[in-house]
């Protein structure tokens, strides 16, 4: 679940500051997009997806030399379809056989990101929007693989979402701080989503990261993010006993042929799954860790393992429910806007009712324009 379109939302804070040539200048306005599918299979299934395609418009306002305005839009595109059907007994007659249920086509597109801001320079940038915030700059680094990297570290929490109403992924109704000093770059973000049945205060959650930037290209950071909501909804789900909240350490190292990347997180009452029709909340870790050489240009080799383990203390849950995946994979980038990727996952993970899941492999493209 490689998070690479990370890079372009970072580009709209770094503004050539040496550029202004007045405060009438025009604004810039760059549209962009990205399609990828892969083809994965299983020891019993094979399938193309949609592993990630979007498209988006970037926009940039120079008012003088120390203030910059800028904003984006991001959707997804779903391009692979969905086209199928379903059979549900629950509607079947009194002949006994199935009915055939053609549901509604998935929406094309979806909203990814939006935000706007302004950045002043040396006192930092503010945006406000649905965007990536402090948590997810400690604890996405080592969200590498296009596929099987990214489920442990807690960014999409719950599980199955874009972190958007926790905001430890793509926050949504937030409000993001973020500054560099010197090697320490700090970073402050907050929600206000006007639901005042769900949570408890007008802010609705709290977070901050450091990230210090040592010689040798070595860099390690701490975030931690809180979710205030409202004490009688605690009472109303099955397994939630506090406010949730998430932290997060990393660790890495980057050069010209190496990345290295370690991530631990903790969260407590921050995630949860369905069983047996029931919606249960639980605590846990997670430690992934991932390695990406490029032993010559435009080749890269990618291997990593990603790990939670929740705290089960539900009886709803299976006792061995866990995620444990090893994945491995080859990239080739025949030309800089072009990815070729082929990949696999040996996956020992046991699912919430105790079932095991397969391991798959699958290859891929992304373009983008």
């Amino acid at each position: 679940m490689l998070c690479p379109y990370h890079s372009w939302s970072q580009s709209a804070f770094n503004s050539d500051k040496t550029s202004y040539t007045g405060s009438d200048s025009t604004p810039t306005l760059e549209p962009w997009g990205r399609i990828e599918l892969i083809a994965i299979g299983t020891d019993k299934n094979i399938g193309i997806i949609d592993a990630g395609s979007r498209t988006g418009i970037r926009i940039k306002q120079k008012m003088n030399s120390d203030i910059t305005l800028f904003g984006g839009i991001e959707l997804s595109m779903s391009l692979a379809g969905s086209g199928g059907f379903t059979l549900s007994p629950d509607n079947s007659t009194q002949t006994g056989f199935l009915n055939v249920v053609n549901p509604p086509s998935d929406n094309v597109f979806n909203l990814r990101k939006g935000f706007v801001g302004a950045d002043f320079n040396k006192y930092g940038t503010v945006s406000i929007g649905k965007q990536y915030t402090s948590y997810y700059d400690v604890a996405g680094k080592t969200d590498i693989s296009e596929n099987n990297s990214g489920f442990a570290s807690f960014v999409f929490s719950p599980q199955g979402t874009d972190g958007g109403s926790s905001g430890t992924g793509r926050a949504s109704n937030s409000v993001y701080y973020r500054n560099t000093t010197g090697p320490l770059k700090y970073a402050a973000s907050a929600q206000f989503h006007l639901d005042e049945g769900k949570f408890k205060t007008v802010l609705n959650s709290l977070g901050g990261s450091v990230i210090y930037q040592f010689p040798f290209k070595l860099n390690i950071g701490a975030a931690y993010h809180q979710v205030f909501l409202d004490p009688y909804v605690g009472t109303r789900i099955r397994g939630l006993n506090a406010n949730p909240f998430y932290t997060a350490v990393c660790a890495n190292y980057t050069s010209d042929k190496w990345f290295f990347g370690v991530t631990y997180a903790y969260e407590e009452n921050g995630d949860l799954t369905t069983v047996n029709d029931s919606t249960v909340v639980f605590s846990g870790q997670g430690l992934e860790v991932s390695v990406m050489w490029t032993p010559i240009k435009k080749w890269n080799l990618l291997c990593g393992v990603g790990y939670k383990q929740p705290k089960n203390v539900d009886p709803l849950i299976n006792k061995d429910y866990k995620l444990v995946i090893y994945f491995y994979g080859l990239q080739f980038e025949p030309v800089k806007n072009i990815l070729l990727f082929f990949e696999g996952a040996v996956d020992n993970s046991i699912t919430e009712t105790g079932a095991s899941k397969p391991s798959n492999i699958s290859v891929g493209c992304k373009f983008d324009f």
